[in-house]
């Protein structure tokens, strides 16, 4: 039996600053702004001042702060009154729930709860926030792991469609790996970072350029043009994979499976990561890799 596609809604930001949005399956979401005359608005006249179970965030331009709470008005309310020294100045709160107070929501398990908590902080950091929040991983039964995968999608389409985020988790062993964890491992390798950027780095003195690669049938497609590929020709860097076991390639390693000096003239060349391979040409990258 196919699933029923999800819909979704949003109303127009109301005369209080309020935006309500829906999905047509499970969840229901009220976006804030730093105010508690929203929040008791809300809380009075829709969540009828009970207890509502919610996964919220916290957004101060790019950085993000990933909560939960039983009683979500309560909390929120903490973070207007006394903001926590990481997002002071946060400026608008995403509150998610299933529209049903504590005795009757999904949310009212603690661990469903912190499980999504967990996701949406990795998620976030998927789409480059930096977030400033901490979660814990749980054992599920099997019953709350039903609930937290049937969330889990309807989040994240809730998410796209508030365009939060852009960026999906990958099949399992490939998915992107944040940059503050790559560095980590780097470190741990035993190489030393004297610069760090978003795309570009110096890592033991050798010019490193990062990419995370697209999806294709081949693997992951690494795009080289302009000064990206004047580096491969030259040998000059190394590739940086921030992806599943993370890799980090020096570029006369991917020459070798340039055969033809004359590619250098294309205007790209792409190169796909599994194996590593242009063309017919294929390397084993295992050796390359930080973890």
């Amino acid at each position: 039996m196919n699933e029923e596609p999800l819909g979704y809604v949003q109303n127009p930001k109301n005369s209080n600053g309020i935006i309500r949005s829906r999905t047509t399956g499970l969840l229901r979401a009220w976006t804030l702004e730093k105010s508690l005359k929203q929040l008791e608005i809300v809380n009075g006249s829709e969540w009828g001042k009970q207890e509502y179970p919610s996964i919220y965030v916290l957004f101060e331009k790019k950085k993000a702060y990933v909560g939960e709470a039983k009683n979500v008005y309560s909390r929120v309310k903490t973070h207007i009154t006394s903001p926590e020294d990481k997002i002071r100045n946060w400026e608008k709160v995403l509150i998610i729930n299933d529209g049903r107070p504590a005795t009757q929501s999904e949310l009212n398990d603690i661990v469903v709860r912190r499980s999504l908590e967990e996701f949406l902080i990795d998620l976030f950091k998927l789409n480059r926030f930096t977030v400033v929040s901490q979660g814990s991983e749980y054992q599920l039964t099997s019953l709350q792991k039903t609930i937290v995968e049937t969330l889990k999608k309807e989040i994240v389409f809730l998410l796209q469609k508030e365009n939060l985020i852009t960026k999906l988790f990958s099949a399992v062993g490939q998915e992107e790996v944040h940059l503050e964890d790559v560095k980590k491992l780097i470190i741990k390798a035993g190489k030393n970072i004297e610069e760090w950027g978003a795309y570009e780095a110096i890592v033991d003195k050798v010019n490193v350029f990062i990419r995370p690669g697209s999806p294709k049938k081949k693997g992951w497609q690494i795009t080289f043009r302009d000064v990206f590929k004047d580096a491969l020709q030259k040998g000059d860097g190394a590739l940086l994979v921030p992806r599943g076991k993370v890799l980090l390639i020096p570029f006369k390693e991917i020459q070798k499976v340039i055969k033809d000096p004359k590619k250098y003239k294309q205007n790209t060349i792409d190169i796909y990561i599994q194996s590593l391979s242009y063309v017919k040409e294929t390397i084993d990258v295992s050796k390359f890799c930080l973890t």
